[in-house]
């Protein structure tokens, strides 16, 4: 397994992936996995030394789990995981400078692979669309949600992320690099709508990424100042209380080729108001409220009915722990051990 990408951040969405399926297949039989996480000389080491180190070590099959493989694989099969393909619809969200990755690395991964592996059929569509390649090879193998999620936290544990992060006795979470395709935007404008004296606060959970300066003006525009904290990345560790102790979880986002923050809240029993876009209803269903992406006033309509109406409320929060059940990192797992070896044995 090519494991770069952890490199660049193990609390994101790829990070989170490659983690859940490493730490999968050392608790289960049948997979003798090696990791190449060397970065080396920027071009020529991840697409000619790491590969050849594979096949020095005797390795059966090359898995890229974060949308590439090697330029060259001497020989070795190979399978892809694409998690989405947003940066060719919408360069804007992202930055600059990945021609590269995007016009050689990504197009050649997916016609050389043997499988294709998609966290949902949004991605796998995607796949098609763009790169013409026949629907049979690419397989959608849906992500987990680690049981840390589902798990109470006790009262010492509530205490002290209280007080490491100074929260409110109530308030709202978004978790996500700050970024345009994390639409915090409409989040902020959805939360202005909300009267003062019904309004909760919001705690963004995320790094800032790139062009996040929308995000920090509309704050300062919408006067709301007061109402919004930016505390960075929290640690895995934290992440279940965070999201345990939220009133409710918002993920407006643009496009998501799954959506890892929805399958979290359910688990952790907190329900969630999103956009219907990407892949996020194919996870959600009707366990989450959603709306277009830019309607803000639809999202704080579906917002307020989430903490007004108790019903709701306990409803929606069992349609989520039920959705969340679905999703193990297990049964990922061993979906992907059926795809090697039905390449190592075709």
């Amino acid at each position: 397994m090519d494991t770069r990408a952890l490199g660049e951040g193990a609390a994101t969405g790829v990070g989170r992936y490659i983690q859940a399926l490493i730490g999968a297949f050392r608790e289960s039989r049948g997979i003798d996995l090696a990791l190449y996480p060397d970065r080396g000389l920027r071009v020529v080491g991840p697409q000619v030394l790491i590969p050849l180190r594979m096949r020095g070590d005797h390795a059966q099959l090359i898995h890229g789990p974060a949308n590439a493989l090697p330029l060259f694989g001497f020989g070795l099969p190979g399978v892809v995981t694409i998690h989405d393909l947003a940066i060719y619809d919408h360069p804007e969200w992202f930055p600059a400078g990945q021609w590269f990755a995007t016009r050689v690395v990504v197009p050649r991964s997916v016609h050389q692979a043997r499988a294709i592996i998609c966290p949902s059929t949004a991605t796998r569509e995607a796949v098609v669309r763009h790169f013409q390649v026949d629907p049979q090879r690419c397989r959608v193998i849906p992500h987990g949600v680690e049981t840390e999620f589902s798990l109470p936290i006790s009262t010492a544990v509530r205490a002290d992320l209280a007080a490491r992060y100074a929260l409110p006795d109530r308030y709202l979470l978004q978790v996500g690099t700050v970024q345009p395709r994390k639409n915090y935007v409409t989040s902020l404008r959805a939360l202005a709508r909300i009267p003062a004296e019904q309004r909760l606060p919001l705690l963004v959970v995320g790094g800032f990424g790139w062009k996040y300066d929308d995000v920090v003006d509309s704050v300062r525009e919408l006067n709301l100042e007061q109402w919004v904290r930016f505390v960075g990345y929290a640690a895995m560790e934290e992440l279940p209380g965070l999201y345990q102790m939220a009133q409710a979880v918002l993920f407006p986002s643009l496009d998501e080729g799954f959506g890892l923050p929805v399958l979290e809240a359910f688990a952790a029993g907190t329900p969630v108001v999103a956009s219907n876009a990407g892949a996020i209803p194919e996870v959600a269903r009707d366990a989450a409220l959603l709306s277009a992406p830019t309607d803000d006033a639809a999202l704080a309509g579906n917002l307020a009915r989430l903490l007004t109406d108790r019903a709701l409320r306990e409803r929606q929060v069992a349609a989520g722990r039920a959705r969340a059940a679905l999703y193990t990192w297990s049964a990922s797992a061993a979906a992907h051990r059926d795809v090697y070896e039905s390449i190592v044995s075709g």
